[in-house]
This record gives structure tokens, sequence and C-alpha cells, in this order.
């Protein structure tokens, strides 16, 4: 009797171990649930990839949506360099025809040239003076262009910047996780099978998954070893 009793502990031994059964104990509707959690696991870890894809596609598009505001603030200061190009050029405009005037009012009026000349030269201030006050204002907005505009591109960098750390912290963190899960379950899958565990051994797999093992039940450690 005592060489069968010895043939079922090394059964026993070598039997793996799921949810605290033998698979042969398990019936039908344990192992159906067991394999449901392993499939949820697997929809999870899916889940979870197709929302960093999401998150990799919501940065491209924004980072599409700020290139195409930084070309629309672009524009918007090449027109008002283009408004300012085309003041300059109607003050020259206006300059000539004042002139213009001028020289008409002193060729037709000789006798009155001081007067003419004075009211000439009050003209030509006043298109001076609407001049720079048009230049003035014009010169005001784009400064403020400029610095929204800058403004702009310094907070679109650090949200970009932000959104990038995050995705990439988020990623190391499950990375880890999930490397850690791996030699935690090949460690215990090991030790089940072996059915014994020495302390070098138990050291060595607790370093490796980067956490402490659970002690095994003091009936698995008096198992004899077999192969």
């Amino acid at each position: 009797m005592a060489p069968k009793k010895k043939g079922k502990k090394g059964k026993a031994k070598g039997t793996p171990i799921v949810d605290g059964l033998a698979p042969e104990d398990m019936s039908k509707e344990q192992v159906e649930e067991h394999v449901s959690r392993i499939r949820e696991e697997l929809d999870r870890e899916r889940e979870e990839r197709n929302y960093f894809q999401l998150e990799r596609d919501k940065i491209h598009t924004f980072w599409e949506i700020t290139r195409r505001q930084l070309e629309e603030k672009k524009a918007e200061l090449r027109n008002k360099d283009r408004e300012m190009e085309e003041a300059e050029e109607r003050h020259q405009v206006e300059i000539k025809v004042y002139k213009q005037k001028v020289k008409h009012l002193l060729y037709e009026h000789q006798n009155n040239l001081t007067e003419m000349k004075a009211e000439g030269t009050v003209v030509m201030k006043l298109a001076q003076k609407e001049h720079r006050t048009q230049e003035g204002v014009l010169r005001k907005d784009m400064r403020a262009l400029k610095v929204e505009l800058k403004e702009q591109e310094l907070a679109n960098e650090v949200v970009v910047k932000n959104l990038r750390l995050k995705h990439t912290e988020e990623i190391t963190k499950m990375r880890n996780d999930f490397e850690r899960q791996v030699r935690e379950l090949a460690c215990k899958a090991v030790l089940t099978t072996m059915g014994v565990l020495g302390p070098c051994l138990q050291a060595a797999c607790s370093v490796a998954i980067g956490a402490p093992l659970l002690p095994l039940p003091s009936c698995c450690l008096l198992l004899p070893f077999r192969n």
C-alpha cells in the first residue's frame, strides 16, 4: 500500500492548480468561467491598445489644427503688412496730389503767394498727421498680432509636450505592469509544476518579478521532486 500512496502524492505534486482546484476536479462551468476570465483580460488589453491608438490620433489631429491656426495667423500678418504697404502708397499718392495742388495754386495766384503757401503747408501737415495716425494704428495692430501669435505657439507647444509626456508615462507603466505579471505567472507556473521550492529559488523568482511570491501550502513543500 505504501508505494501506491507515494504514487498518489507524486501525481498530486505534478497537477497544476486553477483557482485552488486541480483541472480534473473542476466542473465544466468552472473551466468555462476560467476561460471567460482569460478572454475578458484579453478584451481589456485590446481596449487599452485601442485607447492609446485613439490618443495618438487625437494628438495628431490637435497638431494639424494648431498648424492650420498658425498658417491663418501668418496669413493675417501678411495681410496687415500688405495693408501698411497700400497705406504707404496711398500716402505717397496723396502727398503728390497735394503738392500738385500747391504748385497749381502758386501758379494761379502769384499775388497771394504767401497765403497760398501757408494753405498748402496746412493741407500737407493734415495729410501727414492722418498718415501717422493710420500708421500708428496699423503698427499697434501688428504688434498685438505678433504677441498673440507667439503666445499661441508657446501654449500649443506646452500642450503637445504635456500630452506626449503623459502618453509616454502611461505606456511605460502599462509595459512594466505587464512584464511583471508575465514574469510572476511564469515563475508561479514553474513552481507549481515542480511542486517544491527551495529558499534560494524562491528568492531568485522574487527578484525576477520584482515582488515577493506568496508562499506555497505546506503540503506542496513536503512533496518529493519527481521528473
